[in-house]
């Protein structure tokens, strides 16, 4: 059997088929897929293919009439030149190029061409599948026309139910717009009922609050005529004080019962008025009794009842002005009587202090015998060292002096203790007293600090009078500098606390005092200072151990700088006074007749004033410590000389000579062997009289041991001295050289240059000198 030979395809190539009778990669399109997308896809691709059959057709008709055109039919001049009368009837000429172009972009056919295949046959088989398809259509409705039947049953009864709902909600709708009209206008009722509320509201409470204010019960009236002043008529007093003030704001409007209840309310004022000033003169009179607490009554009665005063003070200034009188006058005989008792019990508690007599320089052994005092040392207070009396100014904490307690234990006190307790008393009380009037005694709007002052000043103006007189009679009679600056400086300290507490009203009684007492202090400085000048020409010296002038002032000057911390006004007095003092020590060594005399007693006064002055570390010791510390070590240097010269005159005589000739060329060595001679027979007794002396003339171990320490250094370096004018004068005579003669602990090169030069003896070495001096040193004893 022959095979048949494949179609042609459209440019006259074999198409290769696949096992459906397909070109090969054409029947995937078809098997993919749903159905109703392949049967779309094939009917188009059937349309373009059966457009390009009628194309063929035409082409082979043309051909077989005119052998000789072998122009393609699908070229763009075969469609210009070569196209049969029915193509053109069917489809005009311009839409034949759009439509191949068209249906050239089908899948289909773009693959048909690609594979060569023949157009015809590819459509002839198209077309055959559409038929099988279509039957599989058709044959699937038929299977499936129950399913439709069922389908539009349920179609219709949902239609029902829908339009059966659709009538519910359009019902609804129609309820939902009525009561929407409803609600608007319940709305606008309940905002204009709302509106008539609001309104009925504030004239309620106006006119509830105007009833209120002017309604005066019978209880109330009952209870401010007939009853007693306790905490129940003070909230009485409160609600009338409050209509009262309802009645006020309103009396300009024309209210009817306003007019009625005004003559009521001016009668319980005038009665309320009248119990209040009874109770409250009652009240301060009792303040009079003996032992009375003033703060406990202020601060338990006053104070727990100020709305009394308050009331009155705004409702009858008259009895306010009278009730404050009477106060004023209470607490300033209470105080005045208390502070004056006080300050007497204080007065006998003081202590003995020093009269015009005990200054600086006065002699206390001189003033006893038949017109002298007879009151022991111990029993007065010093009025040079400030001592423990300091504690009254360092002890800020400290209380006030209990005089029942000071009888009991017989104590005394200096002025200065008596002063503290007396003024700190004062302003403690002062205080409390300032800050009950500004509570008291000030309106609700703001406090009348003028009419305050005013009683303050009333108050304590006897008590203040008293505090200040009792300074001023101490500081015309004392003659105590210490006692008088330790009370400026305690005045200064009750000042600061005053301002801390913010009670200015004390300010010019701390200025009076301070006024009392600077001048005073001045005048006793300038006293002592006095004392100094007339004892240049009176006092000497007894010995040259310390003076007690010495003590005095040192004692006194420690003091001073002592009182002087954070202040400066001490120094220029202090100042002359120093120059003074110094004059005088100067003036009273000159009393001794050698100068190695004098000089000890100027060292040993200095000494002693730099010992008291030792441990005062506030403001302006520096220079007074500087200027003695100063002459001290002038003095030591002049008595270092003034102790060496007894026993090693010659050797500094021999040097000092030397060194005057101008050199030991001009100087025979004889000199020198003299000069060594004379040493090395003295030197050791002459450390012994030297340890033996100032042992004798210094006490005081520190200052010894300084002037000690002084003297043999000073003799070590006349030695060294000596040894290096010896070297020289060898070195120029050929003998031991500088490094060699003094280089030496024994001297052995020195002994070695000086024996050859026919010297007796060997000069002391400088090693040996010196150990024998630290045996000195260290075994100093006063």
């Amino acid at each position: 059997m022959e095979t048949p030979e494949p179609p042609l395809g459209l440019l006259g190539t074999t198409a290769t088929t696949g096992p459906t009778g397909l070109p090969e990669g054409l029947a995937t399109p078809v098997q993919g897929g749903s159905l109703a997308r392949r049967t779309s896809q094939k009917r188009q691709s059937l349309t373009g293919l059966k457009f390009l059959n009628e194309l063929l057709d035409d082409h082979d008709h043309y051909h077989d009439s005119d052998p000789t055109n072998v122009t393609s039919p699908l070229s763009p001049k075969a469609e210009q030149e070569a196209v049969p009368l029915s193509f053109q009837d069917d489809l005009a000429f311009e839409q034949v190029g759009d439509r191949i172009s068209e249906f050239q972009e089908d899948e289909f056919v773009k693959q048909a061409l690609a594979k060569g295949m023949d157009l015809r046959e590819y459509a002839h088989h198209i077309e055959s599948e559409l038929d099988i398809v279509g039957q599989d259509h058709e044959d699937d409705y038929v299977h499936q026309s129950q399913a439709f039947v069922d389908l539009h049953g349920q179609i219709k009864s949902c239609d029902e139910i829908l339009e059966t709902m659709e009538n519910l909600l359009s019902i609804f709708q129609t309820d939902l717009g009525n009561i929407s009209t409803e609600i608007q206008t319940l709305q606008t009722k309940s905002v204009k009922m709302s509106v008539q509320l609001k309104n009925r509201m504030a004239v309620e409470s106006q006119l509830n609050e105007l009833l209120e204010g002017i309604l005066v019960t019978p209880q109330l009236i009952r209870k401010i005529y007939d009853g007693e002043v306790d905490d129940t008529w003070l909230a009485a007093l409160g609600d009338l004080n409050s209509k009262m003030y309802h009645a006020k704001a309103r009396q300009g409007r024309h209210i009817r019962a306003l007019k009625e209840v005004g003559p009521e309310l001016e009668r319980l004022r005038i009665k309320t008025v009248e119990k209040i000033r009874e109770f409250l003169l009652a009240k301060i009179k009792s303040f009079r009794i003996p032992n009375t607490n003033v703060q406990i009554m202020q601060h338990s009665v006053l104070l727990k009842y100020k709305e009394l005063n308050q009331f009155v003070m705004e409702r009858h200034s008259e009895v306010a002005a009278e009730i404050r009188q009477t106060y004023a006058n209470t607490l300033r005989w209470y105080f005045s009587n208390q502070f004056e008792n006080y300050a007497t019990g204080l007065e006998k508690l003081q202590s003995v202090v020093g009269d015009k007599h005990e200054m600086l320089c006065t002699d206390e052994n001189a003033r006893k015998g038949l017109f002298g005092t007879t009151k022991a040392l111990h029993q007065k207070t010093n009025v040079f060292a400030v001592g423990s009396r300091l504690d009254t100014l360092k002890n800020q904490d400290a209380g006030l002096i209990l005089i029942h307690v000071a009888n009991e234990k017989n104590s005394k006190y200096p002025y200065e203790a008596l002063f503290r307790s007396f003024n700190l008393a004062l302003i403690d009380n002062a205080s409390s007293e300032y800050l009950f009037l500004v509570e008291y005694f000030s309106k609700r709007s703001q406090p009348d600090i003028n009419g305050i002052q005013a009683v303050f000043s009333q108050i304590f103006e006897p008590t203040l009078k008293l505090g200040l007189a009792n300074v001023k009679e101490y500081a015309d009679a004392s003659f105590d500098a210490i006692g008088i600056l330790l009370c400026l400086r305690i005045n200064h300290q009750l000042a600061k606390e005053l301002e801390r507490r913010r009670i200015p009203m004390l300010d010019k009684y701390g200025d009076a005092i301070h006024m009392a007492l600077w001048p005073r202090f001045q005048i006793v400085v300038d006293m002592h200072i006095e004392s100094v000048r007339k004892a240049k020409t009176k006092i000497k010296p007894k010995n040259v151990h310390p003076h007690w002038i010495a003590r005095r002032y040192g004692e006194f000057a420690s003091s001073l700088l002592m009182l002087n911390d954070e202040q400066t006004d001490v120094m220029p007095r202090l100042a002359l006074l120093r120059l003074e003092t110094s004059s005088l020590f100067e003036i009273m060594s000159k009393t001794f007749p050698d100068t190695k005399s004098r000089l000890i007693f100027l060292i040993n006064t200095f000494d002693l004033v730099l010992t008291l002055l030792a441990d005062v570390r506030t403001s302006g010791a520096e220079v007074e410590t500087d200027h003695w510390k100063q002459a001290l070590h002038q003095s030591i240097a002049l008595f270092v000389e003034e102790e060496l010269k007894p026993y090693f005159g010659e050797l500094i005589s021999f040097i000092r000579m030397v060194e005057i000739a101008g050199g030991v060329s001009k100087v025979q060595l004889d000199h020198f062997e003299r000069a060594s001679y004379g040493f090395s027979n003295t030197w050791r007794q002459s450390l012994l009289s030297i340890n033996t002396s100032v042992i004798q003339h210094f006490s005081s171990f520190k200052n010894g041991t300084l002037v000690l320490h002084q003297v043999l250094g000073q003799l070590i370096v006349y030695y060294t001295r000596f040894h290096s004018l010896l070297d020289e004068k060898l070195q120029e005579l050929g003998g031991a050289s500088a490094g060699q003669a003094g280089g030496g602990g024994n001297g052995q090169n020195t002994a070695m240059a000086t024996s050859t030069r026919g010297w007796s003896h060997q000069p002391v070495g400088i090693q040996t000198v010196m150990v024998e001096v630290k045996k000195f040193r260290s075994n100093f004893l006063p």
